[in-house]
């Protein structure tokens, strides 16, 4: 949809961006993030900044509204707004825009929302500060906005902390919170990345929705190509601070002309997983998993009912087999996978190795530990800062190897880098100086140096570019093979599930609502919220229709 013409005369931009180049100057030297890119955004329309971390693409829209650290230099190049120049602009004239007339959408609505005030207090400030609007004015205003963006029972929800949202909801505070003042321009940085399918699906439609009553413009920043080939009217893909292709969304990805875009429409998620053998070893063996979270109320906190998030749960895993765990937020995916390896107490009979861990202490469990690990979803959370990478490698080493001898034991950690392809020659380096993918390598040489039997994988490619998704589930399959490994497999990523999966679980509310063979689960879904779930994945595009077709 080509939204900036007319039988007459092409309208003019809403926003220019032209010849932009923006250095970082630090210690170690100038670093070049955005090197002279240009385009425009039209009123209505919606434009994708595509491409992966450090591409430039948040760097490039968190400038529009000035919100760059200090060392930011703009060495070249304007960006504006409806013909005003932003670059240099006044901090008065900044505000008037900011928040106003562009508003921004962050990817995480849980660090950007204030954990200590309501949502409704920080949706109202936003018209008090830019509308002038009373109190009373602004509570009435953003309840009308919580309808507007569809939050379960608004008037109940005014007064609720952000904690006490799902992810879903939250983002839908965001949202309010951006469209308070009606802006021109909505800047949307990556808003549906942490989300589940469906809820990525829904918070896509509201959008369109909202942009078509507005009016307004969308700048979209994205990794995403599914979401943006749905979504998107004009798409520009950036690699190392410079623009490489831009065009009509439906023809750049049936035409791409530039290699890299050509690269990251060919990043997806392929290939089958093989079943294994009916005689492998059985490795995990649980029947009847229960979870309870005590329901506390008063101010006493007294216990006043019981939460049950996993309710009744059985499966086994064998050596070198993967169960894929899909579902929506909530559904107790990840509880049952912490259940299973005694990091959360639960009822049910669970034997791992051929021993029963169900009853054991943690001190019994110790010697266990290590044939079972975890990788989580966010590597840079669940790695130390203070800690080089070498000794957070290490450190499960010195607990289950108190005698190795510090050259065995750097010894080992330098062929637990090897295994993931990370040069042992870094390992005095600390995470923050790795990229996301290379920290999510390090989590998993870090699960490796152990030699464990079994994995489990909580989420660990959904926080990355599907490049690097590829290229961490390849690393895992090859672990695998060579090792025979057993993972069990968390994700709300159905293409992801489909290519590392042999078995498939669906669960919602505690509970297994389908479960099968990977391509009897992804061809033939006997339940609703099975088929739910692929549908809601489908319309995203490209990853999620490989997800939902056979090849």
């Amino acid at each position: 949809m080509n939204v900036h013409t007319s039988a007459t005369a092409p309208a003019l931009p809403i926003l220019t961006i032209d010849d932009l180049h923006i250095d970082f100057a630090l210690h170690t030297g100038t670093v070049q993030a955005v090197r002279g890119i240009s385009f425009e955004l039209y009123k209505g329309e919606t434009l994708a900044l595509v491409g992966e971390s450090g591409s430039g693409k948040s760097i490039t829209a968190q400038s529009i509204l000035q919100l760059l650290p200090e060392p930011v230099r703009y060495t070249q190049g304007s960006i504006q707004y409806q013909q005003q120049e932003l670059i240099g602009a006044s901090t008065t004239a900044i505000r008037k825009v900011r928040g106003d007339r562009i508003a921004m959408i962050f990817q995480e609505p849980m660090t950007s929302l204030n954990p200590l005030q309501s949502i409704e207090h920080q949706v109202a400030e936003v018209l008090i500060e830019h509308k002038g609007m009373t109190r009373r004015q602004a509570a009435a205003r953003v309840l009308e906005l919580f309808q507007l963006v569809e939050i379960p029972d608004p008037k109940r929800r005014l007064k609720a902390y952000p904690h006490e949202l799902s992810g879903g909801q939250r983002q839908r505070v965001m949202i309010a919170m951006a469209l308070a003042c009606e802006p021109d321009i909505l800047i949307a940085d990556e808003p549906t990345t942490a989300l589940d399918v469906t809820i990525q699906a829904q918070v896509m439609a509201l959008l369109k929705g909202l942009q078509h009553k507005f009016g307004m413009a969308i700048l979209f920043i994205t990794h995403d190509l599914g979401v943006v080939h749905q979504f998107a009217d004009r798409v520009c893909v950036m690699r190392k601070g410079q623009l490489v292709e831009q065009g009509i969304t439906e023809a750049v990805f049936s035409q791409p002309q530039h290699p890299y875009t050509c690269e990251l429409l060919d990043s997806e998620p392929s290939g089958n997983k093989p079943p294994v053998s009916q005689d492998a070893p059985v490795i995990l063996d649980a029947k009847q998993v229960q979870v309870e979270f005590p329901i506390r109320a008063g101010f006493l906190g007294r216990v006043v009912n019981q939460f049950r998030a996993v309710d009744g749960i059985s499966l086994t895993l064998r050596q070198g087999q993967t169960v894929g765990i899909v579902g929506e937020s909530g559904s107790g995916k990840s509880t049952l996978g912490k259940a299973l390896l005694k990091l959360l107490d639960g009822h049910g009979d669970i034997h791992f190795d051929g021993i029963q861990i169900d009853g054991l202490e943690p001190l019994a469990m110790r010697p266990l530990r290590r044939k079972m690990q975890v990788v989580f979803q966010d590597p840079f959370g669940s790695l130390s800062p203070r800690m080089t990478i070498g000794e957070i490698i290490a450190e499960g080493l010195k607990v289950h190897e108190p005698l190795m001898r510090p050259d065995q034991r750097d010894e080992a950690v330098c062929a637990a880098l090897e295994e993931v392809a990370i040069s042992p020659a870094s390992r005095n380096r600390y995470p923050h100086e790795f990229s996301g993918g290379q920290r999510q390598r390090i989590a998993i040489a870090r699960a490796m140096v152990l030699k464990p039997k079994f994995l489990l994988l909580d989420e660990p490619t959904s926080a990355l570019d599907r490049s690097v998704q590829v290229r961490v589930i390849e690393l895992l399959r090859e672990l695998q093979d060579k090792h025979k490994l057993t993972y069990l497999f968390i994700s709300h990523d159905l293409a992801v599930v489909r290519a590392l999966s042999d078995h498939v679980m669906v669960m919602r509310t505690g509970e297994v609502v389908e479960q099968g063979p990977t391509e009897e689960i992804f061809n033939c879904p006997q339940q609703a919220y099975t088929r739910e779930l692929i549908a809601a994945a489908c319309p995203l595009g490209s990853s999620a229709e490989r997800a939902c077709n056979p090849a």
